[in-house]
């Protein structure tokens, strides 16, 4: 019973194209690597790589990035190497591991905020807004024009689910006159007088 819902629109610049591109992203991380590179030994960017990787961790998945702060740790500590260390190699594995546990820490806020933000507006979603109901069987028509019942609609849409029953008013405005008649069948039965 259960389709395929497009993802919900979105509000952030950077869940639009191209920033939610993984290529795209892929790239940013390489030239801002080789930024890094070309400004070292003196000038340090490292804190660069936080902005393609959040966006990979926000658009494109966790695992992911994780990889891509890895291997972005990875290239600026062998740039590092490249232009000399300027202390010892011990103090350098603890900045670069320093550095890797920073950015998976950032990439996974990133990533688990994105997860909760859509599933957020998955939920906010779902059913809001006016929804175009018949004015006598109360089915709702979609987005495509499609008419459904409402049980359908909600269950389609939502975590609701519907279990069906009568309402005392319409049980006496749809059965009234049957329960009228039963009363009056077992009243006679009885032997007492119909009232």
């Amino acid at each position: 019973m259960s389709e395929y819902l497009p993802p919900p629109p979105t509000e952030y610049f950077f869940e639009r194209f191209p920033w939610n591109n993984q290529w795209i992203l892929f790239s940013i991380a390489l030239v801002v690597a080789c930024f890094d590179f070309l400004a070292s030994p003196i000038l340090f960017f490292p804190i660069l790589f936080v902005i393609p990787v959040a966006l990979l961790a926000w658009n494109c998945g966790l695992r992911t990035a994780l990889a891509l702060g890895a291997v972005l740790c990875v290239i600026r500590f062998c740039i590092q190497y490249a232009w000399g260390i300027p202390y010892p190699l011990p103090v350098a594995v603890v900045n670069a591991c320093v550095r890797l546990a920073v950015l998976f820490i950032i990439t996974f806020l990133c990533g688990k905020l994105s997860q909760q933000t859509q599933a957020l507006r998955a939920r906010v979603r779902t059913l809001e807004g006016i929804l175009p109901t018949c004015c006598h069987c109360k089915d709702i028509r979609d987005e495509d024009g499609t008419w459904h019942q409402i049980e359908e609609y909600v269950t389609l849409r939502s975590e609701a689910r519907f279990s069906h029953g009568i309402c005392p008013g319409c049980i006496d405005k749809h059965y009234g006159d049957i329960l009228d008649k039963d009363k009056a069948t077992n009243t006679q039965n009885s032997g007492q007088p119909v009232a």
